[in-house]
């Protein structure tokens, strides 16, 4: 066979497995669902970690034999949360968290692995922009579809009220916590598609991303689409001229806001929701309230945060499970904090917190290069990153993860074509 045919044949495989990826990122959230279903009847075996670690090991294939300087980035990455776990083993003696450790830090390099696997594909603009239109709108109607079958009592409920019964929905999405962050940006990226439809059309789609969010009954559902949604909007509107009809849109959107209001109420107190916010505000101090306790495991943490750890352990942390071990005896409640900026500073130290962030921060300033009116990505980062602060749940989601790697690395392509 001739240099010439080798090539030829080694390129069939590449485009076959960059296909391949391409049908797994499609639809690894309809194996989220699947998952969720086995699970609900019992089986144990968890098929969506292993479509993602497929995916993964697929996306470093592509990367070692297309873009070799990609692949010892993302090789790097896997070293940089592999050998310090490996290196306090053999120091400690302790091995048997290794593996449970390093398989919590592979959902923090899904993102960068998958943004650099997304930005190095080079496919045809039609193509392109058909999976786009394609991947958006059929992942929102999945996401849609589950909120409301949860919320029908189908598959899970997004919380158990102070009552016990469930309240809002999150269909056969097993990680509900992680719901609210697929939400806002499937449903950002929707509204973004739509900026072609007409102005009425427009508002009612928001008020029916307005409902989904108060049916999941999650603060960072409803509060993030709002935010999202005005920062998409606030540079075409300040690049236009006052209007006669744009007047009269001001005049009216007092009376909007108090129906959006006047919904939102509805939604919480129809759900049960505002039961439950009831009776811990009725408990908890404002900023408790607002963090959902959140705070107060901060507070526990900080209490052998500067004693326990060591220099090495101020580095590159202690992993998932020690720390969850030590929570359990300092704060008395085995769990992670769930504000991504704490979880990475406790389990992954300075050094990983610096990286993981870092990624992102890096990773978003490539779509500030845009017009602010030609993509959607630096409003949903930025949304993701304050969420992140908050309520977590957005750098250590595996779910989030590859969605996050699609828009950052495959959005900028279709927006600039």
């Amino acid at each position: 066979m001739t240099s010439l045919a080798k090539q030829q044949v080694t390129n069939s495989i590449f485009e076959l497995l960059q296909a391949i990826l391409l049908f797994m990122a499609f639809t690894y959230l309809l194996v989220d669902c699947f998952n969720g279903v086995l699970m609900r009847i019992g089986v144990g075996i968890s098929i969506s970690q292993l479509f993602k670690m497929g995916m993964l090991t697929g996306m470093l294939l592509f990367l070692l034999g297309k873009r070799p300087s990609a692949f010892l980035g993302a090789f790097g990455l896997i070293l940089f949360f592999l050998l310090p776990l490996l290196i306090k083993a053999l120091l400690t003696g302790e091995t048997r968290s290794v593996v449970g450790n390093f398989g919590y830090n592979l959902k923090l390099i899904l993102f960068p692995i998958s943004f650099l696997f997304f930005s190095s594909l080079n496919l045809n603009s039609t193509k392109l922009k058909k999976y786009w239109g394609a991947f958006i709108w059929f992942n929102f109607w999945l996401i849609a579809i589950n909120i409301f079958l949860g919320v029908l009592g189908i598959g899970y409920s997004q919380y158990d009220s102070p009552e016990g019964q469930g309240i809002g929905g999150r269909g056969f999405f097993f990680a509900g916590n992680e719901v609210a962050g697929i939400f806002l940006l499937f449903s950002s990226a929707a509204w973004f598609q739509t900026k072609n439809w007409r102005g009425f059309v427009r508002l009612l789609f928001f008020v029916f991303l307005l409902l989904l969010g108060v049916l999941n009954t999650s603060k960072t559902a409803i509060l993030g689409i709002m935010l999202i949604v005005g920062l998409l909007e606030l540079p075409k509107f300040l690049s236009k001229k006052l209007s006669l009809g744009r007047f009269f849109g001001l005049l009216v959107f007092p009376i909007l806001a108090v129906g959006m209001v006047g919904l939102i109420y509805w939604g919480v107190q129809a759900t049960g929701l505002i039961d439950r916010i009831l009776f811990f505000y009725q408990r908890l101090d404002l900023l408790t309230f607002i963090l959902s306790g959140r705070n107060q495991m901060v507070v526990g943490a900080m209490t052998f945060f500067p004693s326990v750890y060591s220099f090495w352990d101020y580095l590159f942390g202690v992993g998932n499970q020690e720390f969850l071990k030590l929570m359990g005896i300092y704060h008395g409640t085995p769990h992670t904090i769930e504000i991504d900026f704490f979880d990475l500073l406790f389990m992954n130290g300075l050094l990983g917190m610096g990286l993981v962030l870092g990624i992102f921060l890096w990773a978003s300033f490539q779509s500030l290069s845009q017009s602010l009116l030609a993509s959607p990505i630096w409003a949903i980062n930025i949304i993701l990153l304050l969420i992140s602060f908050l309520a977590g749940h957005i750098f250590n989601s595996a779910m989030l993860g590859i969605s996050l790697g699609v828009l950052n690395g495959l959005g900028p392509k279709v927006w600039s074509t």
